[in-house]
């Protein structure tokens, strides 16, 4: 509940005080109008932002840039602009840092299916203190089979500062996280696990790791009638190379990586995250871990 009240308020927060500044500002020089303090429409374009933080795909980070470059297309928005740059640059500022704290809203715990038993771990030390999350890990190994096919299963919980509904949301994350190489701290975990229980030609660092995008369609179906579930829903697959094995540039593979995506009110986002050494069998006839997916779909 907090996540979806708590960005509006703060951005509400952000008007109220810049209303109040003005206010006690010009009230011995002049009646002051708060509807018209931002000057023509400018109350109007503030709640507009906020409405749209919930419903626009991108967030802030498409409203910003289109409500800038319309004020100041036209001459009678840039005359505004001269008019009311105070109020409007405080509460451009104010927007910016509420945005910024609101990344530091707890999120919800992280999905955890029944059927995967208790996580190995439950935090990251190694993840990034901004924006806020949570990770749970479990190592699974089923009977019978080699160390090949242990995989590293990793269900997380991230707050999104910048937008607030779920429309569009996978996918601005993921590209902003390939963007700024957001991915690698919240792997090393897997990474150790990974070296720790499968023979690979050498040992893994983690300062040595690169994540190659594959060239695959950006979502998958998945159907299970026993699980009431059919979603389409963003996926991304990576190799998981190592640049300490071998020689080649672009490192070494030893492994994939699949990433599963789906958003919520609030700005919340869940991953499911499987990492497969190289020589797993599901590599070749399951890359979109159907059995796994759907028991983190389904809970």
């Amino acid at each position: 509940m907090l996540g979806y009240i708590l960005p509006t308020f703060l951005l509400g927060l952000s008007v109220v005080f810049v209303l109040v500044f003005e206010y006690r500002r010009l009230e011995d020089e002049e009646e002051y109008d708060w509807r018209s303090g931002f000057g023509p429409m400018g109350f109007e374009a503030l709640l507009l932002t906020i409405v749209l933080l919930w419903f626009l795909p991108g967030g802030i980070l498409l409203i910003g840039p289109v409500m800038l470059i319309l004020s100041g297309l036209s001459p009678a928005g840039r005359l505004a602009w001269k008019k009311y740059r105070r109020p409007r640059v405080l509460v451009s500022i104010g927007f910016a840092v509420m945005i910024f704290a609101g990344g530091f809203t707890p999120v919800a715990t992280p999905t955890s299916p029944s059927e995967w038993g208790q996580p190995i771990f439950t935090e990251n030390p190694n993840a990034p203190l901004y924006p806020a999350g949570e990770q749970y890990t479990w190592l699974a190994l089923p009977e019978q089979l080699g160390d090949a096919d242990l995989e590293i299963i990793q269900s997380l919980t991230l707050r999104l500062p910048f937008q607030y509904g779920p429309l569009g949301a996978e996918a601005t994350a993921f590209s902003l996280a390939s963007l700024f190489n957001m991915e690698q701290g919240r792997l090393n975990q897997a990474i150790e696990l990974l070296d720790q229980k499968v023979t690979l030609p050498g040992s893994l660092d983690v300062d040595e790791m690169k994540l190659q995008p594959i060239p695959a369609d950006s979502t998958h179906h998945y159907i299970s009638s026993e699980n009431s579930i059919d979603e389409v829903v963003n996926v991304r697959l990576y190799e998981l190379r190592s640049l300490s094995i071998g020689t080649d540039e672009n490192g070494f593979k030893v492994g994939e990586v699949l990433c599963v995506a789906t958003s919520n009110w609030g700005g919340e986002l869940d991953i499911l995250v499987i990492v497969r050494p190289i020589g797993h069998t599901g590599l070749s006839n399951d890359r979109y871990a159907y059995s796994l997916a759907i028991d983190w779909l389904s809970a």
